[in-house]
């Protein structure tokens, strides 16, 4: 499916300001779940009060994990921290404390987007196979440490076969629906909609945790 355009594209736009909240990693299985809120307008109605989507990945055959403290807020970041699995790569997005919305507009089949990243990295995990596309995801966020508030950032590269997005209940939600209910939802805050408002979204009550 990603190998239609209009559907790549749609999916890279419905990516755009989500928040990485979780990396759920079945390496036998070579199967990632990539756990996220998204921003989503559906064709009628008000917008979805549940925004937990799952990025299904399978045939998975890289997994490369880049952790850095974030030393001055503007892409100064420190030398790889290093992650002893993807269990604790989970773990560290489940601790902080606060976290952005990736934005850029480009996360899939675009490997521009580590192109400039340090080697070695934080986590590895490499199997065969040739991979049919990338996925590429980060998290600017921070948390509460012993010596005070601590900045990081946190991306990841995934090289798969197929793509899947799951509702957090795990019902289907085909790729054509992801692309079109993210592309609705900047189409309506572009056009001035009262449903994707800034001062609707802010009256919305948060979506229910990822757990």
């Amino acid at each position: 499916m990603l190998q239609d355009r209009s559907v790549l594209a749609g999916c890279n736009t419905a990516l755009n300001e989500s928040d990485v909240m979780g990396l759920r990693v079945n390496w036998p299985g070579r199967t990632v779940r990539l756990l996220l809120h998204v921003l989503a307008l559906p064709e009628h109605g008000p917008v979805d009060p549940d925004t937990r989507r799952a990025l299904v990945l399978t045939g998975v055959c890289l997994i490369r994990v880049l952790l850095r403290a974030d030393r001055t807020g503007g892409r100064d970041y420190g030398h790889p921290i290093e992650l002893a699995d993807a269990d604790a790569a989970d773990a560290f997005l489940a601790s902080a404390g606060w976290s952005n919305p990736m934005y850029g507009w480009s996360f899939l089949d675009d490997p521009e987007l580590t192109r400039d990243w340090p080697a070695p990295v934080s986590l590895v995990l490499a199997g065969t196979g040739p991979a049919a596309h990338t996925m590429y995801w980060f998290s600017e966020c921070g948390r509460e440490e012993p010596g005070g508030r601590s900045a990081y950032c946190i991306e990841g590269d995934i090289h798969f076969a197929r793509l899947d997005v799951e509702r957090a209940d795990g019902s289907p939600v085909p790729l054509t629906s992801f692309a079109a209910d993210g592309r609705r939802w900047w189409d309506a805050f572009r056009s001035g909609d009262p449903r994707v408002s800034p001062s609707s979204q802010q009256a919305q009550p948060p979506s229910p945790a990822w757990t």
